[in-house]
């Protein structure tokens, strides 16, 4: 896997975290969340276990469903500091496939 790829990884993964976080501060299960997002059960749980990479338009929805921010995916722990983010090289596009 290449650093690129590893980075990639990474966000996936911790985009998956955080919809998992808020789903269960909302006490969802996943097929609430599925209902309200349009999201297979299936889907969603492979997005939370960072098996599966996520369009932006379900994304969209999934922030929609979760009452969150979009940007909010985007971010670390309230205990961190998202530098990342900041840090991401020239060119670098989280739509790239």
């Amino acid at each position: 896997m290449t650093p690129r790829d590893q980075e990639l990884q990474s966000w996936i993964d911790r985009i998956g975290q955080t919809l998992r976080r808020r789903r269960k501060e909302l006490d969802l299960s996943l097929e609430d969340l599925s209902r309200l997002s349009g999201a297979t059960v299936p889907s969603l749980s492979n997005i939370e276990r960072g098996k599966r990479d996520v369009k932006l338009s379900t994304l969209v929805n999934l922030a929609s469903a979760l009452r969150i921010d979009l940007a909010e995916l985007f971010t670390d722990d309230a205990s961190e500091t998202n530098t990342e983010a900041q840090n991401l090289p020239a060119g670098y596009d989280l739509e790239d496939d």
